[in-house]
């Protein structure tokens, strides 16, 4: 009988420290299971999916809806989701890591990169004032965003001083207001091939997305499983953008500078999970996996004011392509950036200090106009915050 009690003994223990040793991650919670499908159906969200970690680990996540209604395909976590200005947070990751590795100067004149022989790019309003990627980054480069990059207009024909295109830059001097510009980052897209001689998404792979193991692209049809991306939605539900028109889009093979600057500001494709995890890394100081992916003076940098540096003289809202976010919890710095194009919401934000991170990924939702984090956003990001912080 003792030597039964003795084996007994012993086997609950196994059996204790193998429940220690198996990752603990996404927790059953059927009232806030209800909580965040009644968030999405109240928004009218066509698909989308929820994914939220703390210290390092997933803990929560739930998938809604359709990635393709006509087909009945619905959302799992392998959907991939198109991110829109969530993008720029992910290029804004690459510049830094070959900034990093002295490949990119953050106040160098930008037309050194863009052309050989080299160009001065600035705005002719203010010619001895070059522009620089810390301009793009902070969202005070003074360009225009219905000028002629929006026309779809050489970069170069642009940027060049010596063409003087006043019609495309404000009467402000570079660095000194902020206002936003999708067209930043998507040169900076620019700049990463650049400084690589490699196409943003090959390049992105190398610099950020391989060394995390994660799966993401800058067209849909580079995925590893394209058949895995959504079809997008308006607000009342109707299609936008089916999945078989995308993946015929073709994507250029060849470097052109001149005109790759609409890929980087909205066209990332991941799935949330996998943005989830760039949250992680972002919260824990650039480390994922046990590896150091940017170093933690980069992501500090990134999230930091850059008000005195280079040549930027206000308090931009933005770091280094991150947001600084104070109106999500009173009292409380978070960091991340939000998405919004046309009826596609995603958002991604995160607490260096109790490494929370909510990361909100739809095909189409009715989104509020007047707030770029969304009233969906706040809604669900409040649910897990009370949930998993408080």
């Amino acid at each position: 009988m003792k030597r039964f009690c003795r084996h007994l003994s012993f086997l609950l223990v196994c059996l204790i420290v193998l429940t220690c040793l198996v990752p603990q991650t996404v927790r059953a919670d059927d009232a806030l299971d209800e909580s965040v499908r009644k968030a999405f159906k109240k928004y009218r969200t066509s698909g989308g999916m929820v994914v939220v970690a703390k210290d390092g680990e997933i803990v929560y996540q739930q998938c809604y809806g359709w990635a393709d209604k006509f087909n009945k395909i619905k959302v799992t976590e392998d959907t991939c989701f198109k991110l829109a200005s969530v993008s720029k947070l992910v290029t804004g990751l690459s510049v830094m890591r070959l900034v990093e590795l002295d490949l990119l100067d953050l106040d160098e004149n930008i037309g050194t990169y863009l052309a050989d022989p080299p160009y001065k790019a600035a705005n002719p309003y203010f010619p001895k004032i070059g522009l620089t990627a810390r301009h793009l980054m902070t969202h005070t480069s003074s360009l225009k965003s219905n000028g002629g990059l929006q026309k779809n207009r050489e970069l170069s024909e642009i940027l060049n001083v010596k063409k003087r295109h006043t019609s495309d830059f404000y009467k402000e001097k570079p660095g000194s207001v902020y206002r936003y510009n999708n067209y930043g980052a998507g040169i900076e897209g620019c700049l990463i091939e650049a400084a690589t001689g490699k196409r943003l998404t090959e390049a992105a792979r190398e610099l950020i997305f391989d060394p995390m193991g994660i799966d993401a692209a800058y067209h849909p049809t580079l995925l590893a499983n394209p058949e895995n991306i959504v079809t997008t939605y308006k607000k009342n539900g109707d299609i936008s953008i089916t999945r078989s028109y995308r993946l015929k889009e073709e994507c250029p093979e060849e470097i052109d500078l001149d005109h790759d600057y609409n890929d980087a500001y909205g066209n990332c494709w991941m799935t949330c999970g996998d943005l989830c995890r760039i949250g992680i890394m972002l919260s824990d100081g650039g480390w994922y996996g046990g590896k150091q992916i940017l170093q933690p003076e980069t992501v500090e940098e990134m999230m930091s004011s850059q008000k005195g540096k280079g040549s930027v003289t206000v308090d931009s809202p933005y770091g280094l392509n991150i947001e600084r976010v104070s109106n999500l919890i009173r009292g409380k710095m978070l960091y991340g950036h939000q998405g919004l194009m046309e009826s596609v919401l995603c958002n991604l934000y995160y607490d260096p200090e109790t490494h929370f991170v909510f990361a909100l990924c739809t095909n189409g939702c009715n989104a509020s106009k007047n707030d770029r984090i969304g009233n969906l956003s706040r809604s669900l990001f409040n649910l897990m915050w009370k949930q998993f912080v408080q």
